[in-house]
C-alpha cells in the first residue's frame, strides 16, 4: 500500500463514523528520563554487559577498571545522556502519533489504548540508535531533530517513515508488557521454539545484549531430514579492544543441541575457529519477508507489525508469511 492509500484509509475511517482511540503521550523530563534508565528496574539489563560491550556501547574507555566497576561506569552514562525534548520536538512527536490513531483504533486497537512513552537521549549511548527500556522509545537527539524539521517542512504529510519507526518501537513495549502474546506468534506462526541456553565463557565476553531483545532463548530449526539441526540466532563483537557499535556487530548462527527439557547447550563448547554468518544460512533467511533485522524473534515481529499496520514498504509481498501473520494480528491486536 502506498502513502496515497494510508490517506485514502483514515479519510474512510472518518467517513465510516469509527470512533479512534485518544492518544495519550508522555514525554519525560530529563530527572524522569535519567531514572527511567537507571532506576531498580533497569538493572538487568546492565548486569548482562560485558567490558566489550560497554566501550561499543558508550565509547568509555574503562582503562584499568573491573566489570563491575565499569557497570557502574555505564549506568552512570545513560543517566547522563539524557536530556529535555525541545519545543519542535514535543510538537513533532506529539502529531506524528495522533496522526497515527484512526489507523491504529481500526487496525490494530491494541497500538491505540496503549500509552506513548519517550525518552531523549544524546548521542553517546546505544550508537544513537532507537531503542526501548520499559514502557518508553529512547530516541537520540539527532533522530529528534530529523523529526522536528520533516515536521517543520510539512513532510508528515507522507508520514509513513516516521510511522514506522515508532510503530517499530512500540511493539518492543508491547512485547515486554504482553510476553505470552508475543511467544505464540513466535512459536505458532514463525516456527521458533524458546528454550535455556547458556552461553560459554567465549560468548558471554562477545555478546551483544540487544535492550529490544535481551534474552536470546530463541532457536530455529534448519535443514531436512537427517540433516535437520537447530540454530540460535545471536550477536556478537568483532572487536573487543577497542569496538564500534553497531560497525563491529556480527550476526551468526549458532549450533545448539538438546540436553534436557528446556535446557540446551551450544555445540562449540570453546570458540570455534569460523563462524556461520546468519545471512548464508537459506533455510533461515528464506522463511522471513523481512531480512534488516531477522536475528530475533521480537525484532522480525517489530518490522512485520509496523509493516502490517501501515501497508506501506512491505518487504517481499508474496511471502506466505505475511498471511499467517496478519491472521495472529487480527485476532490479537484488538
Amino acid at each position: 500500500m502506498r502513502v496515497g492509500l494510508i490517506q485514502a484509509l483514515v479519510l474512510f475511517i472518518a467517513a465510516s463514523g469509527a470512533q479512534a482511540e485518544e492518544a495519550t503521550v508522555h514525554l519525560l523530563p530529563r530527572a524522569e528520563s535519567s531514572a527511567a534508565l537507571t532506576g531498580a528496574a533497569a538493572q538487568g539489563y546492565y548486569a548482562q554487559l560485558q567490558l566489550a560491550e560497554i566501550r561499543a556501547k558508550t565509547a568509555l574507555p574503562l582503562k584499568d577498571l573491573s566489570l563491575d566497576e565499569a557497570r557502574i561506569a555505564a549506568i552512570k552514562a545513560y543517566g547522563a545522556a539524557t536530556g529535555d525534548f525541545t519545543d519542535d520536538e514535543r510538537v513533532a512527536l506529539a502529531e506524528a502519533v495522533e496522526s497515527m490513531q484512526p489507523v491504529l483504533s481500526a487496525r490494530a486497537p491494541l497500538y491505540a489504548r496503549t500509552p506513548w512513552c519517550f525518552i531523549k537521549v544524546n548521542g553517546t549511548i546505544e550508537g544513537s540508535l532507537p531503542h526501548t527500556r520499559g514502557d518508553c522509545i529512547v530516541l537520540a537527539e539527532g533522530v529528534l531533530q530529523a523529526l522536528a524539521k520533516a515536521h517543520a517542512k510539512g513532510k508528515f504529510d507522507h508520514p509513513s517513515g516516521v510511522w514506522a519507526l515508532l510503530l517499530h518501537e512500540q511493539t518492543h513495549v508491547l512485547q515486554r508488557r504482553n510476553p505470552a502474546l508475543f511467544a505464540g506468534l513466535y512459536t505458532d506462526v514463525f516456527g521458533f521454539r524458546q528454550v535455556e541456553v547458556s552461553p560459554p565463557d567465549w560468548l558471554k565476553v562477545r555478546r551483544v545484549i540487544n535492550p529490544d531483545a535481551p534474552v536470546v532463548e530463541w532457536i530455529y530449526p534448519v535443514g531436512k531430514d537427517a540433516a535437520r539441526h537447530w540454530v540460535l540466532p545471536d550477536i556478537e563483537l568483532s572487536e573487543l579492544d577497542h569496538p564500534q557499535m553497531p560497525a563491529d556487530f556480527k550476526v551468526v548462527a549458532l549450533g545448539v543441541h538438546e540436553l534436557e527439557g528446556r535446557r540446551w547447550a551450544l555445540d562449540d563448547a570453546v570458540m570455534p575457529a569460523t563462524q556461520t554468518d546468519l545471512e548464508r544460512v537459506a533455510d533461515y533467511v528464506d522463511a522471513f519477508p523481512v531480512k534488516g533485522e531477522a536475528f530475533h524473534p521480537n525484532e522480525i515481529a517489530a518490522e512485520m507489525m509496523a509493516e502490517i499496520i501501515t501497508g506501506v514498504r512491505v518487504q517481499n509481498p508474496e511471502h506466505p508469511l505475511w498471511a499467517r501473520t496478519r491472521q495472529w494480528a487480527d485476532g490479537a491486536l484488538r
